[in-house]
C-alpha cells in the first residue's frame, strides 16, 4: 500500500496517494506515516491543507523513531500549524 501511495506521489496523483498512504498509515507504518502527514501539510490531495491531521501522523510517525517527523512536527508548533484548537 506504501509503495502505490509512494508511485502515485511522484506522479504528482496526489489524492490518490494520499488514499493508500492513508491505508498504508493506518496499518502502521512509520515512514508512510510521515509521508501522509507532509502531503495533508501541505496541502496536496486535500481541499486544503488539514495540519491537524499533518501534525498527528507527523506525531505517530516520531513516536515511531522518524525524525524528520519530529523535526517538520516542531516547525510546525513553532508556526503554530500544530495546535489542536485549529481544527
Amino acid at each position: 500500500m506504501g509503495f502505490l501511495g509512494e508511485f502515485h506521489s511522484e506522479r504528482k496523483e496526489y489524492a490518490q496517494a494520499v488514499e493508500w498512504y492513508t491505508m498504508a498509515a493506518e496499518a502502521g507504518l512509520p515512514e508512510v506515516m510521515y509521508n501522509l502527514g507532509t502531503l495533508l501539510d501541505q496541502g496536496k490531495g486535500v481541499a486544503a491543507p488539514d495540519y491537524p491531521a499533518a501534525a498527528d501522523w507527523y506525531r505517530r510517525a516520531a513516536a515511531a523513531g522518524i525524525g524528520e517527523a519530529a523535526y517538520n512536527l516542531s516547525g510546525m508548533y513553532t508556526s503554530g500549524r500544530g495546535r489542536a484548537w485549529q481544527r
